[in-house]
């Protein structure tokens, strides 16, 4: 445990880092919730607004093990899936108004991206056609919804009765809830083994080296087929923003700080924040407006792979004291739509 890690929530840690089944994790995973939508529900001074920072921390991704990939979840609902080769989701729909934004870090031999209309599905499933399909065998009536993404490709899923997988590919998702919330329509999953290496520890270290695209493309799939366009990165004091989604829920953010860069400060009222380092190391600024204004402010050491969670109404901002570019994933997310 660390030392900005209040004791009384050690046990807690312990569960949700533990390798565990996913019905398990996902009932420490509640208890964390509850935790946490009391703990936010209410005003915190610096100390308090750095212990749940740190509790974050100390707790890293939330690991569901699936026969196909390791979901790192936090949560808010941002996660990061590190798929095996040729594997990945059910071809699924959402059951409620769950958004996601898939943003492509890495695509494996044969990975790809399927995405159609629940109409469309209706009137070309067949199981016998689509295995074969899955399996190689050519059939047009599937190509045309195939998609073979590059990394920095961007895939937002923002209404019901779409159908859609991700196959083979690492990504990182921007979600209103941490937890599934599908209709598997066809899960060529079913009823296989969790691979024997996926551990804390294999996560972990693949995370830490994972290498992320300098540039982000919004892709989109139209009457006409396939498109893709360039998303801006906008310039911000020490570096530049990239908004992936602003869904009227949540905000997708990627923040890009130059070596000694030093960022602005920054607050959101009514939305707790999950930052992901995802590349770099520096120093994360963070406390009440009071304590931003001193000229030396506290702070967190941040280093690639290292995930906070940041209070609404908390200030916070970074500092990027090393010779390379600092990366951070934000998701910012009010707590009572994440945690339901």
């Amino acid at each position: 445990m660390s030392v900005d890690t209040p004791a009384q929530w050690a046990p807690l840690v312990a569960a949700l880092r533990a390798d565990a089944p996913i019905a398990v994790l996902e009932a420490s995973e509640r208890e964390l919730k509850t935790l946490l939508a009391r703990e936010l529900a209410v005003p915190m001074d610096g100390g308090r607004i750095r212990a749940i920072a740190a509790l974050q921390r100390e707790i890293g991704f939330l690991l569901k093990y699936k026969s196909y990939a390791v979901k790192a979840a936090s949560p808010l609902g941002y996660s990061v899936f590190l798929q095996r080769p040729g594997e990945g989701f059910s071809f699924q729909q959402h059951v409620t108004h769950k958004t996601e934004i898939f943003y492509i870090l890495d695509v494996l031999p044969g990975g790809f991206v399927f995405l159609c209309d629940f109409a469309d599905w209706q009137a070309i499933y067949n199981r016998e056609s689509f295995l074969a399909w899955m399996n190689g065998a050519p059939d047009a009536r599937y190509e045309q919804f195939r998609f073979v993404p590059q990394p920095g490709d961007v895939i937002v899923i923002d209404k019901l009765s779409v159908v859609h997988s991700v196959v083979g590919c690492v990504l990182a998702e921007f979600a209103t809830v941490s937890t599934d919330m599908v209709d598997r329509l066809h899960d060529q999953n079913e009823g296989k083994a969790i691979p024997p290496e996926f551990t804390r520890a294999f996560f972990e270290d693949r995370i830490r080296r994972q290498a992320w695209p300098e540039a982000s493309y919004r892709v989109r799939l139209t009457a006409d087929g396939w498109t893709r366009e360039q998303i801006p990165a906008h310039p911000i004091a020490g570096g530049h923003q990239t908004t992936l989604g602003n869904d009227e829920r949540f905000d997708a953010t990627l923040l890009r700080f130059d070596p000694k860069g030093r960022s602005a400060m920054m607050s959101q009222p009514d939305r707790a924040i999950a930052l992901h380092v995802a590349a770099g190391s520096g120093q994360l600024l963070l406390g009440t407006a009071a304590e931003m204004s001193r000229p030396s402010p506290p702070s967190l050491d941040a280093r690639a792979g290292d995930m906070f969670l940041v209070a609404p109404g908390a200030h916070y901002g970074f500092v990027n004291d090393s010779a390379a570019p600092l990366l951070v994933a934000e998701h910012r997310i009010e707590p009572k739509v994440a945690f339901i």
